[in-house]
């Protein structure tokens, strides 16, 4: 009796163990569903990856946020770095093996959203160290939405145009995302270059901005120089004059616009306006003193 007892002490109850039995089958047809549902969604993924796209999804894939996910994953600072200082350094064509095919567009964006910020910091700077000290001197900040419109404008346009002209002239390796990401780290040493532009010298601001363009300009090429060389060769030249002459076109943009527009202000008008109604009021008020 004793011995029997202690058997039923020691084995679960029935029901306990119907329950576990229940439930380890339940986890066990869980676990198949759930596995077949991965091997099906791994499936599907593979046909769509292996089906060639139609033409509406290639017309309508760079209007979703998934097109452009790629290109802002798997960056790491170490590579953005890289990048961001082989663009000081036009003569070295490494810009594309530190790529190692994948085009970001993470860098691009911050590079343009500071040049926004680095010109209106240096124009308003350079416009208050060339105000005199009896006039006052107001910020100007307007031009920024134009600004930002323009140069992101730009950021997409011209890579969009040197990839049109190099694919008719026969580029073969080239990829649009690549063309823009490239294009945009060109333009890092203008972010320095504006920072050297806030000192009120003319003849400073150009030299510094010529710099620029001829850096950005070498960069692109060198950097391009294998594919013109393996197949576009004799029309080569055409892309050249074309990343050229974008650049003396940006630089004009930076002087003649962004930096001029700052230096007018609102109230008082340009600095070249101001100095000259002090020199008028001088000379009339000093005409006026000699007659009487």
């Amino acid at each position: 009796m004793s011995s029997n007892g202690s058997a039923l002490k020691g084995s679960a109850p029935p029901d306990l163990a119907k329950q576990v039995l229940v439930q380890k089958l339940a986890q066990q047809i869980v676990n198949q569903i759930v596995s077949d549902d991965v091997i099906d969604d791994k499936i599907e993924e593979e046909e769509n990856h292996n089906k060639e796209p139609t033409c509406c999804q290639m017309f309508y894939a760079p209007f979703t946020l998934k097109y452009y996910q790629p290109f802002f994953n798997d960056l790491t600072t170490k590579v953005i770095a890289q990048k961001l200082w082989a663009s000081f350094f036009p003569f070295k064509a490494t810009f594309f093996e530190i790529q190692d095919g994948k085009a970001d567009l993470y860098g691009p964006v911050w590079i343009y959203a500071t040049l926004v910020f680095a010109v209106a910091a240096a124009g308003n700077i350079s416009g208050y160290l060339a105000t005199p000290s009896n006039i006052a001197f107001h910020y100007n900040f307007d031009f920024i939405p134009t600004a930002s419109s323009l140069l992101f404008g730009i950021a997409f346009l011209v890579p969009f145009a040197i990839y049109m002209v190099m694919k008719m002239l026969g580029g073969r390796h080239l990829h649009l995302t690549s063309v823009i990401c490239i294009y945009a780290y060109a333009q890092t040493c203008i972010i320095p270059v504006c920072v050297v532009c806030s000192i009120p010298n003319p003849q400073l601001q150009w030299g510094a901005l010529i710099y620029a363009m001829i850096n950005s300009s070498l960069f692109l090429i060198v950097n391009y120089w294998g594919e013109l060389e393996k197949n576009i060769q004799a029309k080569k030249h055409i892309v050249i004059w074309l990343i050229a002459g974008c650049q003396v076109v940006l630089l004009l943009l930076f002087k003649m616009y962004f930096f001029l527009y700052v230096y007018t202000n609102p109230y008082t008008g340009s600095r070249f306006d101001q100095l000259t109604k002090i020199v008028h009021t001088d000379h009339f008020f000093l005409h006026h003193h000699q007659q009487h």
